[in-house]
């Protein structure tokens, strides 16, 4: 996904950018929220190429079956193509995910975020999207007229397009996208509880939401030690089901262990938990992603594992920011040797 922004509901053309005004620009972690995964392969290294590009694509991703398809007027005729230019760009979702990478020029996917509204995806070779089964989305070219995409399938795929209607809404694909859409997050000690258990999706709103978490859980245990971790680790992986990031897989029950130190030390009420879930594409070169410029996470690398207690004087400071009421006490990159027994 080279860019993606917010557009209106009624386009005049709908090939054109149709950028609102002022510009409304969407992020990886808003996709990420409405369960789309983005990662960008190296355009010179893409092809159609059966043994030489897909087949060892198809073995390192799991997959078993693919399709290439080829959208243009030159390839198909030009009653053809706007015949299928139609149906791609009705709103409508699939019983299966849809995998597509792209080969030669470029289109836009657009895709329904959280709130229901139009987030726009331009994509060019090397960009691969997994649309996830049961979430309304919608396909057209931009003005050039041409893509060719890689589809790519776990199983045969039931690949019928069903239209934005009451019946779709009926689809098992559909209600176990919403039930997964409104689940409380899941993280490497449990679901998310908004108690104990946290996960924070956004960097630019870190600061804002973990400064009201600081001073809410310094009232509540301001009879009673307490302390935080933190874990940032990489996002959920949709074609494998894990993080993208392998050495966060290891990390997981690790980091679990540590956490029942934790709550072993402090009781199970007194021992906090935040998973910060780092999306690849935001941060695979990127020196100046968030959490690595943070003047408290400063991510070196992924998994990273915080533990944070409370300053001395927390309880008398006025209007700061929650990296002024904790103290860092922990920051590793190995949980395995983390001693989160002796803080002091």
């Amino acid at each position: 996904m080279t860019d993606c922004w917010y557009i209106p509901e009624v386009l005049a053309d709908r090939r054109d950018e149709n950028r609102l005004s002022p510009n409304v620009s969407g992020s990886y972690e808003v996709l990420g929220e409405a369960g789309i995964f983005y990662r960008h392969f190296d355009p010179k290294e893409v092809s159609d190429d059966i043994e030489g590009f897909i087949q060892p694509l198809l073995k390192k991703l799991n997959y078993h079956s693919y399709d290439v398809v080829n959208l243009s007027p030159a390839n198909l005729g030009a009653e053809k193509f706007e015949t299928l230019a139609e149906q791609h760009f009705t709103e409508h979702i699939h019983e299966d995910d849809e995998v597509r990478l792209i080969l030669e020029g470029q289109g836009y996917f657009d895709v329904r975020d959280i709130n229901d509204k139009w987030i726009r995806l331009l994509s060019k070779p090397g960009d691969c999207i997994v649309v996830p089964a049961g979430m309304y989305h919608r396909f057209t070219t931009d003005q050039s007229k041409y893509i060719k995409t890689l589809r790519i399938f776990k199983e045969a795929p039931r690949w019928i397009a069903l239209n934005r209607s009451p019946e779709a809404e009926e689809k098992p694909a559909r209600k176990e996208y919403l039930a997964r859409l409104h689940a409380p997050a899941e993280t490497a000690v449990g679901a998310a509880n908004s108690r104990t258990i946290f996960s924070l999706r956004y960097p630019l709103k870190l600061d804002a939401e973990l400064t009201v978490m600081a001073k809410q859980l310094l009232e509540q245990h301001s009879q009673q030690s307490h302390a935080l971790m933190i874990y940032l680790t990489g996002s959920t992986d949709p074609t494998t089901g894990e993080s993208w990031c392998p050495d966060c897989v290891l990390a997981k029950p690790q980091v679990a262990k540590r956490f029942a130190e934790l709550q072993g030390k402090y009781g199970e009420e007194h021992a906090i938990f935040l998973q910060l879930p780092v999306e690849r594409a935001s941060y695979l070169g990127n020196p100046n992603f968030l959490y690595r410029t943070h003047p408290t996470l400063q991510l070196a690398s992924v998994p990273t594992l915080l533990v944070l207690t409370p300053t001395k004087d927390a309880k008398e400071k006025g209007d700061v920011q929650w990296y002024d009421l904790l103290d860092v006490k922990v920051r590793t990159c190995d949980a395995d040797k983390a001693d989160v027994l002796n803080l002091e």
